[in-house]
């Protein structure tokens, strides 16, 4: 089955290589807050649009990106928006670009220009109210998870301060000139779900997680749909689990001690949460509970 997964997904992309291109309105930002955690508020990178909003430079930012075939207010923003907001006081900034991304292969051929857009509307905020790279943290998914180092990488006004990449994706990204890389921000957190599958199998950032052997996640067997979906369920969790358990990680000498569930290095470092992870760097193997509570300690 998942070889299957992985060709329909080879020939969607072969089938147009070349995107459809985005309108002017085919990137939408979408602003929650504390304040306002259910309805967003819908955002221009213009001086009214921004000067009008209740977006506060006294807060930091969250941007989540989600991946092709997944609208806005998809499964993967309704884990993690409430998530951050539960985790800590900010602007959650929900990137939608579904218009663009409804097939994979539309998606791929769409992404340089999605993560662009991005990177204009930080700019703009940057010039606009001094509000600099340094207070942001995205988090994308798939597609999203690259399309977050894109962003990244266009910035002009100085470092975005952290990337969470959650599964990002494999199809069309191994010779990809765009492909994430750890240099992309000042700290790029990596968490394989589907290794090898729908997720990219080798190290990409400063810190790479590989749960439960990176490709099959516990309790999906071999559905990797679940095993996407868990993988940011793990990242959810890790915002929300106040005073409980952690996804304390193993640290492994190799990717394959970490596929091969073989890791015997050190323990300390957490997947996910808010803090500052400046420094780290390796390659991290974990397991979880098959329900939630996920995290094992």
């Amino acid at each position: 089955m998942a070889a299957l997964v992985k060709l329909l997904i080879v020939l969607c992309t072969a089938v147009a290589a070349s995107g459809h291109g985005l309108g002017p309105t085919d990137v939408e930002f979408h602003l929650f807050h504390r304040g306002s955690p259910t309805v967003s508020e819908p955002l221009l990178p213009t001086q009214n649009s921004l000067l009008q909003s209740s977006i506060s430079i006294l807060r930091p930012t969250v941007i989540t990106i989600h991946n092709y075939g997944e609208k806005v207010f998809g499964n993967f923003n309704a884990f993690v928006v409430p998530a951050h907001l539960f985790a800590e006081d900010v602007n959650l900034i929900a990137v939608g670009w579904s218009a663009g991304s409804e097939l994979y292969s539309q998606g791929l051929a769409n992404a340089v220009e999605c993560g662009e857009r991005i990177a204009y509307f930080i700019d703009f905020l940057a010039g606009l109210a001094n509000y600099g790279p340094e207070n942001y943290r995205i988090v994308g998914v798939g597609l999203g998870g690259h399309i977050a180092g894109i962003a990244a990488s266009h910035v002009h006004w100085g470092r975005i301060r952290h990337i969470v990449a959650i599964d990002p994706s494999l199809i069309g990204w191994t010779h990809n000139p765009h492909i994430l890389s750890a240099d992309k921000a000042t700290v790029v957190e990596v968490l394989h779900g589907t290794a090898g599958v729908l997720g990219y199998d080798y190290p990409l950032g400063d810190l790479d997680f590989y749960p439960n052997g990176g490709t099959y996640q516990t309790g999906c067997g071999i559905d990797i749909s679940c095993s996407h979906i868990l993988s940011y369920a793990f990242y959810a969790e890790s915002l929300t689990a106040v005073g409980g358990s952690q996804f304390v990680a193993t640290a492994c000498e190799s990717y394959e001690e970490a596929v091969a569930q073989t890791c015997s290095g050190d323990k300390g470092v957490v997947f996910g949460g808010i803090g500052d992870k400046t420094g780290q760097s390796g390659i991290y193997s974990f397991q979880t509970n098959f329900v939630p509570p996920f995290a094992q300690g």
